[in-house]
């Protein structure tokens, strides 16, 4: 895999998620033009940060190396996030 695909699948996947960079960025104590430069595979990434990121992203780490990024795996991606987060929602109700 190489930088620019996984940079291209981390933007792609942060914007389904409605996120900025600024976003991102804060969560892994980064600068945004760090992050731009990840995203745009200009910067190499230790293992590490790519496991913070995809917890951010709330997608495993093989949806960030993916060569196919067709938009049918982004989206199902996308879907199981909002699930997650719909399901962490609920549980937060029923508990209050």
């Amino acid at each position: 895999m190489d930088l620019q695909q996984l940079g291209k699948n981390i933007s792609a996947l942060r914007r389904q998620l409605k996120l900025t960079q600024e976003d991102v960025a804060f969560e892994l104590d980064i600068s945004v033009p760090a992050l731009s430069r990840i995203e745009q595979g200009k910067s190499d990434i230790s293992f590490n940060r790519l496991l913070q990121i995809a917890q951010i992203l709330k997608v495993p780490v093989s949806a960030l190396v993916q060569d196919d990024t067709s938009a049918d795996f982004r989206q199902l991606s996308a879907d199981i996030a909002q699930i997650k987060a719909d399901i962490a929602e609920i549980k937060n109700v029923v508990v209050a």
